[in-house]
Formats: structure tokens, C-alpha cells, sequence
């Protein structure tokens, strides 16, 4: 056999100049203005570094060249020499009929370095067991001479016996010793290292080849060894012929090689990219990334992989649209292919046009920066999975995921969820302008949750602040708005209320103008008004869109926003339970104000009926205003808008003036909303602040609960039993902190003992438990009380609190 190594070394240095009509493509594609390398390899008998546990191996100290055998090999200075089967050929060995080759066989074949016979070689002299029929189900005989590195020659009679079954099979049994995959393994790598020299292996074979390596991959690659050296190889062949694979890969006429840790496309990617001046793609500067040293991936990247991967990918291309350049630099590019057979060792390309960038830090270290922000935009993500019984299906997890993912249809899609949140939510606008139940909208959110346990699916007693988050941020997620958010209007959602959806949502820049602060305000007068006799007439409806619709000052947001808040309002009985006692610690000032602001509400269309009338000295009765004052206070406003001249009469008996009212204000043009100037110009002139009175005497009372809570965490000053309970928790006031502090020294409370504990300080127990748990939210996104049959309190959270600062 001629020197191997030295005909590598001249077909590594051939130009590359292969003709459009050779039968087998070059080696190494190189684009057309790179020009031709000098190529040299290298080949080395030293142990491979991938030294993984083969599990079904038996280790033994025998090697190629010393083995006692109780087969003894005839000598023969005429020894046949070994010879490759091809794929199409059929061959009996000791009566097995092998149906299809990719084997060595013959009595003489030298491995390619070094001294011994070539492992895979099937060698027709020694002895072997009967032949024996293999299926799925058969059980496989192995013994201590399947050793690490095994060899054909190597192995026992028994064990050749059932080698040349496997052949003869499909060879698909799943759990056959890995140990014989390799043997055959080894011939195949063998075949392709050596069409590296010779021109003997065609297109066609050598695609076989890879199919059949794949093939293999396939059903033993859970063998994490087998796995890394089949997926080494196939990567290997790919770059020896890559005009052969390049648009066969393309067409998906071949898979593409499996991911491994020897990182040789990406390297020759990277450095045609960079040879040519081309700014790194996203996929490149993504892999550039896994296969750096200067870089280890933290928990969010390993726990939440895909997502990771995803946004890394996103946020790539927001920092550099185009990719970034990198600037050759002096390394050249070496690509190395350790082998799984001893007899082949190690091959060392070195390609002297190529530099390898892959080498540079200054790249990784802007990769490393995004990688960073990843890791900051999914650690509370990545917290949830971590914890027990929580899944990526959970409604919980996904609104912990960025909006940049979210708001992608395959993600929309991926998510049950989120898709069908979507769906349901156009359906409620399209066919009910968007109003629909609390108990419809808690359903359609929770019920889908594909891991959520079945408690969490029954709508609680009252909405937390954390409940109404979820729920804002979801409907937000999937372009929709919820009315009332509590950040814009005073108002929260009832469990047995109403709530209104609408397109487009309020987004993350929406900052309410002062014109829609005053306009809500206006509707919410105006639904009282329009309410207070249990029936609503639609002219009074179309008098409130107007004023919504025909103010300029409003963006298209604001005016969406206000025609659901409207639309909520009218279906939402008022409350004005409170209203009385808040109205009767106001000054006389300040009452006229809002006598005064009624009636501008009311006087919007620029006309008052008798039925009007009537409405609001019931609205007036109903605050604990003067309803004898209702004539008067239409008459001041309607002589500082001038819409009459004769307004007198309006000091008659509302119940039998009703046409002059009407006649005094009928020829008033409609105009957009506007609060009476003077009227409010005097009241700030007094006060500084209209609009926080007004807002501040119609919030609906847990929204001014809500007020009153100020987000902290818990001081991690130590504490002695004394002075526990007094402790004041950053974040609580001092009734909720004595109470959580009492709380968390023990695990589970009866339910009865809490709510003594609770009477104690004056506190109702769901609000308390409500309070507490919303406190914990707004710091690590958990609640720190379990409120079931008992109170069991949660002493990982209780840690997580003590450690923010």
C-alpha cells in the first residue's frame, strides 16, 4: 500500500480547479475570489479526548497487536488482501448472507497509522458461531472481548457470530452493544477518510455513505459517545465535498448534520464570512456564541433554552440590523477531526487562506453583552419553571415571558393561551362591542392553562392587584385593551361585574392627556345621570359618545379607551354608597363645584329635558345634595355658556317647565366637552388642583385602599423575639407588618387563629391575606400565603424577601 500520509499531503495541496465533468467534487469549498490554500495534513495514532463511558462496553487491557485468542490465524505469506464491500453487493460469510456491503473484508488490511489490522476488517479464517436470526426482540450475547476500542479480529467466536448476524439484518436492533455499531462504525469512517486521497469513492457513494452514517445516528445517537463521534463525521463529510452537499442540503435532499461540539462548519462559515468582508449573520453570531470559551451560558439560557435562543436572536438584530464586520486577523484556520477508530487517530487541516476568526474576543464580548440582556429578561421567567409542579403552559409563565416573543404568531401559536385569548377576545368585540362578564373573562384565561391545578380555575371572592396585572397584561399581549385598567381610571374590576374589551389596547407609552382624565370624569357623571332611573335611554348614550368623539384634544387611544369605559360604566351600577359622607366633609365651596360639574355634565348636548331634570335631583338626593338647588345650578351654567337669554323660568318646578328649559337651550350648537372655564379657572384659583378633587371624591373605594399601600420589602435587620412583632416591614404599614410578622413564625395557621390574630389588629382576614400577598408579588413575583382550608405560609419566599434590599 502506497504511504498514506504523504498522498494526502499532495491532494491537499491540488489546485482547486475540479472540472463541471469529474466524477468526485473537490475537496473544501472555497468561494470563487478566495484564493487557492495550501493545504497539508496531519495524521496522529494518539488516543481520541473524547473518552465517554460506554455503558454496555467491558473494558480490557488486551490491544490490536497482542491478544490470545483460542483462534489460531494460519500463516500464510500469501495473505488475501482486505477489500471494501461496496453498498450494492451481496457476500456470504460463514453462511450469513449479507445483503449489502459497506464492509472490509479479507485477511490483510493495515490501519492507516501506526502497526495492527484494520479494526472493522472481517476477516474470513476465524471461527464464528452459528449463524442465528436477529429481530427486535432478540436478546444479544456480548462478553469481555467487545472491548473500548474493539476490533473484528478481537472478538470471541460467540461475539463474531453475532456481528455477522447484525450485518446480515437490518441492522436496526435497538439494543444491540454499542460496541458492534462501532466495529462497523469504523469501516465507514475509514471509506471516507481515505476518498480524501483516493479517487476511487464517487458522489453517488459517498452520499450513501452519509446517508448510512446518519441512518446509524439516528437509532444509536441516545449513546451520548456514539452520538458525538457519528455527528462528527457526518459534519466532516459535509466540508470535505461541501459543492456535494452544499445544494442538496439546501433542497433538504439530505439532513444536515446534527449539532455537535466540534464547531467545523461554523468555523469555515465564520471565516468565509469574514475573508469576504460580510457582516456576521444572525445565525453565525448565535453559534459564535455557544462555541466560545470566553462565555458560559447561566440558568435562564440552560432552563429556558429556545426562548433564550429566540430573543438572543431578536435583540441581535435590533442592535446591529446588518451584523457586525469583523476584521481578518493573522490565525490561520485548522480544522480538526478526531476519529472513533484507533487506527485512523486525528486530522489536521490547516487552510492557509483562511484566518480563524473564531479566535477573537472583541466579537464575543458584544455577543456576551446581548446574551446578558437574555439572561435579565428571562430570570423571572426561568424562577417560575425552576419552582415545583409549574409549567411553560402556565398563563403564569407566559406573561413572564418578553413581549418581543409573545407578540410573534408562532408564539401566539406555540401557546395555547395565548391563542386562544386571542380568538375569544375577537369574538367578544365583534359580536358584543367587547362586553362581556369578570367570570367569562377569568374562564377563558385560566380554564386553559394547560398545568393550572383546578382550584385556580374558580373565580376568588375579590380581583387582587396581581390578578388584575395578569390579566391587563395578557389582553395587552395579544393587541386588546381592558377597561377599567386601574392605572387610568379610578376603578377596578368586580367579581361579579362587567368588563370591556377593546382593539389596539392602551400600550406601553400611553400617557392619559388632561382632556381624558376630564372626559372620563364626564362619563361617569354623565352614566350616573343617565342611570340613576334603572333604565338607559339611547339619545343619552349618543350625547356621551358625542362628547368623547367630537374633542380634538383626544389621540385615537384615548378616545377607544373612553368609548369602552363608557360602554363598562353604563352596565356598572354606581356605587354612591360612600359618595354621601365624602361629599359631607367638603367645604360649602367645594360641593358647589360639584353640584356645578353635574349639571355641566349634563348640559353637554346643549339641551335639558324635564326627564333630565328630574334625573338629577335624584343624582343630587342620592349624593346628599340640595335637590331644590338643581334649577338654580342650570341656570348658572347656562347663562356662562349663554345659551339663553331668558332663562327665568327655569326657577319654576322642573316637573312643569320642562319645554322652556328645552327651548331655552334648543338653538345651542353641539359642541365638544369642555368643563365650564370659569367654573374651573375659580376653583383653581382656590384649590390648585380640579381634577385630583373630582378624581379623589368618585374613586371607587378600593381603589383608594390601593392608594394607600407603598411597595417595599422586608427589612433583613435582625430582630429580637421581643421586638418581632413591632417590626415595620418595608412596604406594609405597621398593622400588616405586626400582623406578617406573627404570621411567619410558624408554618400553618388554622384558619380560626388566624382570623383571631387578625380581629386583634383590627383586620378583616381575606383583605389582610390579600394585602400581604400583593406586597409579595410586587417583590419576587410569588405570594408568601397559601389561603386554603389553613394558612400555610411559604418560608422560601419569606427568605427570598429577607435578601432584598
Amino acid at each position: 500500500m502506497k504511504n498514506f500520509i504523504d498522498n494526502v499531503m499532495a491532494r491537499f495541496k491540488e489546485k482547486y480547479d475540479a472540472k463541471d465533468n469529474d466524477t468526485k467534487s473537490t475537496f473544501i469549498d472555497l468561494p470563487p475570489d478566495i484564493k487557492q490554500s495550501s493545504r497539508t495534513s496531519q495524521y496522529d495514532n494518539s488516543d481520541s479526548d473524547d473518552i465517554d463511558n460506554l455503558a454496555t462496553f467491558v473494558l480490557s487491557s488486551d490491544d490490536l497487536t497482542s491478544r490470545q485468542n483460542d483462534q489460531i490465524i494460519p500463516s500464510n505469506q500469501n495473505l488475501k488482501k482486505g477489500r471494501w464491500v461496496t453498498q450494492y453487493e451481496s457476500i456470504t460469510i460463514h453462511g450469513r448472507t449479507i445483503e449489502r456491503g459497506f464492509i472490509y473484508v479479507g485477511a490483510q488490511l493495515d490501519t492507516l497509522v501506526g502497526y495492527g489490522i484494520e479494526p472493522s476488517l472481517i476477516d474470513e479464517r476465524l471461527s464464528v458461531s452459528p449463524p442465528k436470526f436477529i429481530h427486535s426482540m432478540t436478546t444479544i450475547y456480548s462478553d469481555e472481548s467487545l472491548g473500548y476500542w474493539p476490533a473484528y479480529v478481537q472478538l470471541s467466536p460467540a461475539c463474531r457470530g453475532i456481528y455477522l448476524d447484525w450485518l446480515a439484518s437490518d441492522r436496526t436492533h435497538p439494543n444491540i452493544p454499542i460496541g458492534y455499531v462501532f466495529i462497523y462504525f469504523n469501516g465507514l469512517e475509514r471509506r471516507v477518510i481515505e476518498s480524501i486521497s483516493e479517487d476511487n469513492v464517487s458522489d453517488d457513494e459517498f452520499i450513501s455513505l452519509y446517508n448510512e452514517v446518519y441512518r446509524l445516528h439516528t437509532i444509536y445517537g441516545e449513546q451520548s459517545s456514539f452520538y458525538n463521534y457519528s455527528a462528527r463525521l457526518l459534519e466532516f463529510m459535509t466540508l470535505v465535498r461541501s459543492p456535494l452537499f452544499e445544494d442538496r442540503l439546501q433542497a433538504n435532499q439530505v439532513s444536515p448534520p446534527p449539532a455537535n461540539s466540534h464547531n467545523l462548519i461554523f468555523k469555515m462559515q465564520l471565516a468565509k464570512i469574514v475573508t469576504l468582508k460580510q457582516p456576521v449573520p444572525t445565525t453565525l453570531a448565535w453559534e459564535w456564541l455557544v462555541f466560545s470559551n470566553e462565555y458560559h451560558f447561566k440558568t435562564p439560557a440552560r432552563r429556558c433554552a429556545s426562548e433564550f435562543k429566540d430573543l438572543f436572536d431578536v435583540l441581535y438584530q435590533k442592535a446591529y440590523p446588518k451584523g457586525f464586520m469583523v476584521a481578518p486577523n493573522k490565525t490561520k484556520l485548522k480544522l480538526n477531526y478526531n476519529a472513533a477508530s484507533r487506527a485512523i487517530g486525528y486530522v489536521d487541516l490547516t487552510l492557509d487562506d483562511l484566518q480563524d476568526a473564531s479566535v477573537l474576543k472583541a466579537p464575543v464580548k458584544k455577543l456576551t453583552a446581548i446574551a446578558e440582556q437574555c439572561n435579565e429578561a428571562l430570570d423571572a421567567y426561568s424562577r417560575y419553571l425552576g419552582r415545583d409542579n409549574n409549567d411553560k403552559m402556565d398563563i403564569d409563565a407566559i406573561l413572564l415571558l418578553p413581549e418581543v416573543l409573545t407578540e410573534r404568531p408562532d408564539y401566539q401559536n406555540k401557546y395555547p393561551a395565548i391563542k386562544d385569548f386571542k380568538l375569544w377576545a375577537e369574538s367578544i368585540v365583534l359580536n358584543n362591542e367587547g362586553l362581556t362578564t369578570v367570570d367569562a373573562l377569568w374562564r377563558c384565561i385560566h380554564e386553559r392553562s394547560s398545568n393550572a391545578p383546578a382550584s385556580s380555575h374558580a373565580l376568588p371572592r375579590s380581583l387582587t392587584k396581581k390578578h388584575h396585572e395578569h390579566i391587563i397584561n395578557l389582553a395587552e399581549r395579544v393587541g386588546f385593551g381592558v377597561v377599567p385598567d386601574p392605572r387610568y381610571y379610578q376603578a377596578k374590576l368586580k367579581s361579579d361585574g362587567y368588563v370591556v374589551i377593546f382593539r389596539g389596547g392602551h400600550g406601553h407609552d400611553f400617557e392619559p392627556s388632561a382632556a381624558f382624565y376630564q372626559i372620563s370624569l364626564a362619563l361617569r357623571l354623565g352614566a350616573m345621570v343617565a342611570t340613576i332611573d334603572g333604565h338607559v335611554d339611547k339619545q343619552e348614550v349618543d350625547t356621551l359618545l358625542t362628547i368623547t368623539e367630537q374633542d380634538q384634544s383626544l389621540s385615537s387611544i384615548e378616545k377607544s379607551s373612553l368609548k369602552a369605559y363608557l360602554l363598562w360604566r353604563l352596565n356598572t351600577p354606581s356605587n354612591m354608597a360612600g359618595l354621601k359622607s365624602k361629599l359631607s366633609a367638603l367645604s360649602e365651596d367645594h360641593v358647589s363645584f360639584i353640584s356645578h360639574f353635574i349639571i355641566s355634565v349634563a348640559l353637554a348636548d346643549g339641551q335639558v329635558k324635564p326627564n333630565q331634570v328630574k334625573q338629577i335631583e335624584k343624582l343630587y338626593q342620592a349624593l346628599g345634595l340640595d335637590k331644590q338647588a338643581v334649577i338654580s345650578d342650570i341656570h348658572h351654567i347656562t347663562s356662562n355658556r349663554n345659551l339663553s337669554k331668558t332663562t327665568t323660568a327655569l326657577n319654576q318646578k322642573a316637573d312643569i317647565m320642562g319645554d322652556a328649559i328645552s327651548t331655552a337651550v334648543k338653538d345651542s350648537s353641539h359642541q365638544p366637552f369642555v368643563f365650564d372655564k370659569e367654573l374651573l379657572a375659580a376653583y383653581e384659583s382656590d384649590t390648585g388642583d380640579a381634577k385630583a378633587m373630582l378624581a379623589s371624591i368618585f374613586a371607587d373605594e378600593d381603589i383608594a385602599d390601593d392608594a394607600d399601600e407603598d411597595s417595599g420589602v422586608l427589612s433583613d435587620a435582625p430582630v429580637d423575639d421581643d421586638t418581632a412583632h413591632n417590626t415595620l416591614v418595608k412596604g406594609l404599614d405597621t398593622t400588616h407588618s405586626q400582623l406578617y410578622q406573627q404570621l411567619i413564625s410558624k408554618e400553618v395557621w388554622q384558619r380560626e387563629e388566624a382570623e383571631v390574630l387578625c380581629e386583634s389588629l383590627n383586620l378583616m382576614i381575606n383583605g389582610a391575606i390579600e394585602t400581604i400577598n400583593d406586597w409579595a408579588f410586587d417583590n419576587v413575583d410569588a405570594p408568601v400565603l397559601d389561603d386554603d382550608d389553613n394558612l400555610v405560609i411559604d418560608f422560601e419566599i419569606v427568605d427570598e424577601l429577607k435578601t432584598l434590599v
